[in-house]
């Protein structure tokens, strides 16, 4: 089998991405590994504005809750709140198997319960119990991506989400303690009742800390793996990685569907532009991908060091600074633009919050810079 271009997974990344190039006349081979697309899913499914508006597709009949306040809450049980619409939850299942279906409708050739093996040649693949040549190879297959460990990228190091279902009650917004640093846990809106949520490294005790905010009994565990970094090269000859594979997501949060369908775009187009020269169309995308998302992933990555470095006590310090301008970050707050309430803080304010732990903060600068560089 020979197509021009074959994609490794078949989440929102890998999809999206099918689905844009099969509709520029591309033809597409996705393939995915497991029999069923969007079951089992890890996701918490709540997708900022920004995200909702840059997906290839999106449906109303995916949406579960609106989300229109937060609250998050320090260690020690300082509060900030956002009282304003802010997202929405969305049945991710839904979301990845309509996604699916839509690339396959533009002529995508889908592949279920079709692993991807390794590589036979620089242009082969074996696949399921198919040897496939391609022109480029992407990999859209999660943080542990076996197209990158092929492609002789370095293992993503990861981190661990849980989520605990709970049944009755009802919920519009979200809240979020900080449990250690960056981590917290979450109680969300679900399908007829609410989702536990907690996310942290493997040596933290994320289970436990599902029941923190609610010792309710629990009506079942979903979890999964996520990225702890994003990769400063995705690229590599004419093999290119996308989504979590590449650790496309936002630093803070952790959450993938914005980045995946922004570089979902990115890829497309630099591979419709000059698919002449796959190598460089590759490395087009890389360059264009870090050109628009750069200031985000930087400042988000430095923020998250800082409070990585930080204890709780000092967490908590930095909570009471950040009340003091509680109004300020209501109107700033947003989802998926992180950082943006740091550009809207006064100037003496923000010298304040970085002189609390000038250890820190040189780690975040340290990070930030890592990044400038690549």
């Amino acid at each position: 089998m020979k197509t021009d271009v074959l994609i490794v997974g078949g989440g929102v990344s890998g999809s999206s991405l099918a689905y844009l190039l099969s509709k520029e006349g591309f033809n597409v081979v996705i393939a995915e590994k497991k029999p069923k697309i969007g079951y089992p899913h890890h996701c918490s499914g709540i997708l900022g504005f920004d995200a909702l508006k840059e997906l290839v597709h999106f449906s109303e009949d995916w949406v579960i809750s609106d989300i229109n306040w937060a609250r998050f809450t320090s260690p020690g049980g300082i509060t900030l709140e956002i009282r304003k619409p802010l997202a929405k939850v969305i049945d991710r299942g839904a979301m990845d198997r309509e996604l699916w279906d839509l690339a396959l409708s533009e002529g995508a050739l889908g592949l279920l319960s079709s692993p991807f093996k390794g590589l036979v040649s620089k242009d082969e693949a074996a696949v399921g119990d198919s040897i496939i040549q391609f022109d480029v190879l992407v990999g859209a297959d999660g943080p542990l991506s076996r197209v990158a460990e092929a492609a002789g990228f370095r293992r993503l190091k990861v981190e661990i989400g849980i989520h605990r279902l709970l049944g009755g009650g009802s919920l519009d917004g979200y809240m979020v303690k900080v449990m250690r640093g960056s981590r917290f846990a979450w109680i969300q809106p679900w399908k007829d009742g609410r989702k536990a949520g907690a996310l942290g490294g493997f040596n933290d005790p994320v289970l436990m800390w599902t029941r923190h905010l609610t010792s309710e009994p629990s009506m079942g565990y979903e979890g999964g793996l996520i990225p702890a970094e994003i990769r400063r090269r995705f690229v590599r000859g004419r093999i290119a990685l996308i989504g979590d594979a590449a650790g496309q997501i936002k630093p803070l949060s952790r959450g993938g569907v914005l980045f995946s369908s922004r570089s979902a775009y990115i890829l497309a187009e630099s591979l419709s532009d000059e698919f002449e020269d796959p190598s460089r169309a590759l490395k087009r995308y890389e360059f264009l991908w870090w050109k628009s998302q750069k200031r985000e992933v930087v400042l988000g990555r430095g923020i998250r060091r800082f409070l990585d470095k930080l204890t709780s006590e000092k967490i908590d310090r930095i909570f009471s600074l950040l009340k003091e301008e509680e109004d300020l970050l209501e109107k700033e707050f947003h989802v998926d633009r992180q950082s943006a309430p740091l550009f809207a803080l006064p100037a003496v304010k923000v010298l304040k919050l970085a002189t609390e732990d000038i250890v820190a903060t040189i780690s975040a600068a340290a990070e930030i810079l890592r990044y400038i560089i690549r």
